[in-house]
C-alpha cells in the first residue's frame, strides 16, 4: 500500500496529545512517522510509555518544538516527512481503526497522481436545527446542507457542508483535522503563516488552492470524529480572529461579481449581528470592537496590496463554525 505519515501540530494540552497519537497506533494501517510540532509552554514532552508504544508498533514518533502558528508548525511538519502521503491531525481528533487503510485503498487503486487529497466523513454529535440552517443559508454563513450532493463553496467564501454524502465525491477544501494529503502538493501549497497562533481559514484557504490543481475526495466509507472545545466559544479573542483571519483568507479567493460582493457583505453583517449579541450577553464590547476591527483590517489589507503571495506571508486549526 501507499505509506503516509502523520503531522499534528499542538499547544498546551498534553492529555489530547496523547489520545490522538494513541488513535493513530491503534490504525490498523500504522504511518511510518508521526511527527508531533508542539508550540506549547513550558515545551511538552512525550511519556517514555508513549514512545514504547510507538517503537512496539513499528511507528517512529518525532517530536519537534516550534512558534505558536498552527499553518507554520503543519508546515514544519510537512518538511520533515518523506512519504508521499501526509495525514494532517488536530490534536482534539479521533478516527475509526481503518480510516487510513481505506483511504488508502482508494488512493491506490486511482494511483497517486489522481488526486490531492482525500477525508472521511465527520461524525457530527450536534446537529445543526432545520431553523438554524435556513437562517444561516439566507445569511450567507457556513451551513449543513442535506439536500445537496457535495460541499461547495458558497458566493460569500463560506462553505454549504455535505457532513456525509451518499457516495464519494469532490469537493472544493476540507479542513485539515483529518485529511491525508498528497505530501509533494502540499510543499507546492503551504500554508499560509501570515498570522500567527490560531489562524480560523488558514486550512481551508490552503485546500482551495491546492483542489485546483489535483481533486479533494470526500468518502462516506469511513469516518471521523472532531471533538468540539468550549474554550473556543469562551475564548475573548474568537471575534477578533474570526474578523482578521477568516476574512482575509474569503478575500483571497472572493469573487469579482456584484452577486459576490453582496454575499460577503450579508455574511459579515450577520456576523457583527452575532458578535454584537455575544458582546450583550456576556456584557464585554470586546466582541464587536474585535470583529469590526478584524474585517475593518482585513478589507485595508486587501484593497491595498491586492491579493497577496503566499510566498511574502508571514504565518493551531480553522473552524467552519462560522
Amino acid at each position: 500500500m501507499l505509506s503516509y505519515s502523520v503531522v499534528i501540530a499542538t499547544k498546551d494540552r498534553p492529555e489530547r496529545l496523547e489520545t490522538v497519537i494513541k488513535t493513530v497506533l491503534e490504525q490498523s494501517q500504522r504511518p511510518e512517522r508521526v511527527v508531533i510540532v508542539d508550540a506549547s509552554t513550558p515545551p511538552l514532552e512525550l511519556p517514555e510509555s508513549l514512545r514504547d508504544r510507538a517503537d512496539r508498533a513499528g511507528v517512529e514518533l518525532t517530536l519537534h518544538h516550534s512558534r505558536p502558528s498552527t499553518a507554520g508548525q503543519r508546515n514544519q511538519g510537512v518538511e520533515l516527512v518523506d512519504t508521499p502521503l501526509v495525514l494532517f491531525l488536530d490534536d482534539d481528533v479521533t478516527l475509526e481503526p481503518t480510516y487510513a487503510a481505506v483511504l488508502l485503498r482508494r488512493w491506490e487503486r486511482a494511483g497517486l497522481e489522481r488526486f490531492g487529497a482525500m477525508v472521511g466523513s465527520p461524525e457530527v454529535l450536534r446537529p445543526q436545527g432545520r431553523a438554524a440552517g435556513f437562517v444561516r443559508r439566507v445569511l450567507m454563513l457556513h451551513y449543513y446542507d442535506s439536500g445537496a450532493s457535495a460541499t461547495r463553496v458558497r458566493r460569500s467564501g463560506k462553505l454549504a457542508l455535505v457532513v456525509r454524502p451518499r457516495e464519494e465525491v469532490s469537493i472544493p477544501a476540507v479542513g485539515a483535522g483529518g485529511a491525508l494529503f498528497r505530501t509533494d502538493l502540499v510543499r507546492r501549497h503551504p500554508f499560509d503563516e501570515r498570522f500567527p497562533g490560531y489562524a480560523p481559514g488558514e486550512d481551508l484557504e490552503m485546500s482551495l488552492r491546492l483542489s485546483r490543481e489535483a481533486s479533494i475526495l470526500q468518502t462516506p466509507d469511513v469516518k471521523f470524529h472532531h471533538a468540539w472545545d468550549p474554550r473556543e466559544r469562551r475564548s475573548s479573542s474568537r471575534w477578533q480572529l474570526r474578523g482578521r483571519c477568516e476574512t482575509y483568507f474569503r478575500l483571497r479567493h472572493l469573487g469579482t461579481s456584484p452577486l459576490d460582493r453582496a454575499a460577503f457583505a450579508v455574511s459579515v453583517a450577520a456576523e457583527a449581528t452575532l458578535a454584537v449579541l455575544d458582546s450583550l450577553r456576556e456584557r464585554d464590547r470586546a466582541h464587536v470592537k474585535g470583529y469590526l476591527g478584524g474585517v475593518r483590517d482585513a478589507v485595508r489589507e486587501h484593497c491595498g496590496r491586492g491579493r497577496p503571495a503566499v510566498g511574502d506571508a508571514r504565518a493551531p486549526g480553522g473552524g467552519t463554525s462560522g
